[in-house]
């Protein structure tokens, strides 16, 4: 439909009035759509809190139905859970309850510590360009409290309480809900810094712009890719315990993608992620809530070549549709199958 002669009749029905009725088919999604991560982002809120020594991944902090504080109730994903966890089972079982509590202490840090969930995130790319050589592409959003301030200007009516961070909000972000948006090539680079050992690399698809004569040789205009990976500063200790609990994920029997890559001849480490968000669809003259469905991991877990990130819209939760997709991803890539069982999950 691109190649060529471009015909405008038919590309009208994916950039012309009617790609809003088709839910604008010509988006790059990858790159130039903000969603709300889900659980895929409990590794950055792990990372950040073992830097900033808020937490020992052994120590054991309650996985709850739900967490109250602040006069308000914050509810599990499942209510079938009722016990203490430590960091590897947490992630593996991706108990919001244990988050929800790593996001108070971020909370109740001295002003004078800034926002180090926030800082941690923009270390891993969240909330800053990829670099990739396409556009356009959205940076995201990575919230603060002087971000809010900002969006919430009183010259437009907003009063001090909608200008105000409130204890919410960082408990929500600790689980990558709230007013957090990302891409999932930004998340795809945070999952290879995982993979890789903790260093952030540059996305490119291609090698460079050439100009050439009809017989003549070919002149470079410019080449892409080159740069080295930027080491982030994360303790190699505290990534390995990140790295065992997304491998749990995936291979412990109570992980939330297990039945998708428990019987998967290579192994694979991941995370699941259902990211609610209120969504207006063609046809509904209200905004409905619904669930992101985002899976996002690598493999072999033991010398990564790959890393797979899905976000199916609208897909429910990321152990149903995501996880699904990624093993697609992998069959071709790996040239092999593997054979599932359903786990609904988060």
């Amino acid at each position: 439909m691109f190649s060529g002669r471009p015909d405008p009749a038919k590309l009208g029905a994916v950039i012309g009035k009617k790609a809003e009725a088709d839910n604008f088919p010509a988006l790059n999604r990858a790159i130039d759509v903000g969603y709300p991560p889900g659980s895929t982002f409990k590794p950055v809120t792990a990372l950040a809190a073992m830097e900033e020594r808020l937490m020992q991944p052994n120590d054991e902090i309650p996985c709850t139905p739900s967490y109250t504080r602040y006069q308000q109730t914050f509810n599990n994903w499942t209510p079938l859970i009722d016990q203490p966890m430590d960091l590897i089972t947490a992630l593996a079982e991706s108990c919001d309850t244990y988050f929800y509590e790593l996001g108070r202490r971020f909370y109740v840090l001295p002003p004078n510590s800034g926002h180090p969930l926030q800082e941690w995130a923009n270390r891993f790319g969240l909330g800053e360009p990829t670099g990739v050589d396409l556009g356009p592409e959205t940076s995201g959003l990575m919230p603060t409290p002087e971000w809010r301030r900002a969006a919430y200007p009183a010259s437009k009516g907003f009063t001090e309480i909608d200008r105000t961070w409130k204890p919410g909000y960082s408990i929500q972000l600790a689980i990558g809900q709230g007013q957090v948006l990302v891409t999932p090539l930004q998340m795809a680079r945070v999952y290879a810094m995982i993979a890789n050992g903790g260093k952030l690399v540059t996305p490119h698809i291609a090698d460079d712009v050439e100009v050439s004569a009809a017989n003549g040789p070919r002149h470079v205009l410019r080449t892409f890719g080159g740069q080295p990976p930027e080491p982030t500063g994360l303790d190699p200790t505290d990534l390995t315990y990140v790295q065992r609990g997304l491998e749990e994920a995936t291979h412990s029997p109570l992980g939330t993608s297990y039945g998708v890559f428990g019987n998967f001849p290579i192994e694979i480490a991941g995370k699941t992620g259902s990211a609610e968000k209120e969504v207006t669809l063609p046809g509904y003259p209200a905004a409905q809530n619904l669930t992101q469905s985002w899976w996002c991991g690598y493999g072999p877990y033991n010398s990564p070549t790959i890393v797979v990130c899905a976000v199916i819209e609208n897909g429910g939760h990321g152990g149903e549709a995501a996880a699904p997709a990624a093993l697609r991803v992998f069959e071709q890539y790996f040239h092999t199958s593997s054979t599932t069982t359903a786990h609904p999950s988060d």
